[in-house]
């Protein structure tokens, strides 16, 4: 095979690689990036979620460690955590994190005030 044979050769292959590239190109579709706003619950704006809210308290199931997975979706809410002296309350990322300790008696939709 001669010199130019061969530079030809290769000036095909690298042309042929070069098209296949930018047409592989043309079929990507732009994809805006998702909202990652919180949303807001009709509730996180009251001034006493504690009170306010009784009638919506979620009861926590039974703590068990072994079935405690949780997604990192933000819905947050206000737990109630009962210690043998005193209540308190804490915000979490959702209900299913609020449940996440023993110590959790139930939740309400929305941030604690």
């Amino acid at each position: 095979m001669t010199t130019k044979n061969l530079s030809r050769s290769w000036l095909s292959i690298l042309g042929l690689s070069i098209t296949m590239a930018l047409a592989g190109c043309t079929g990507v579709v732009n994809i805006p990036a998702p909202d990652t706003t919180p949303l807001q619950s009709p509730y996180s704006a009251n001034t006493n979620n504690e009170a306010s809210n009784a009638v919506d308290f979620t009861q926590c199931p039974s703590f068990n460690p072994k079935n405690n997975l949780c997604t990192m979706q933000y819905d947050p809410v206000c737990v109630t955590i009962k210690t043998k002296s005193e209540i308190n309350y804490r915000t979490a990322g959702n209900a299913c994190s609020a449940c996440g300790t023993p110590e959790a008696s139930g939740y309400v939709k929305g941030e604690c005030s």
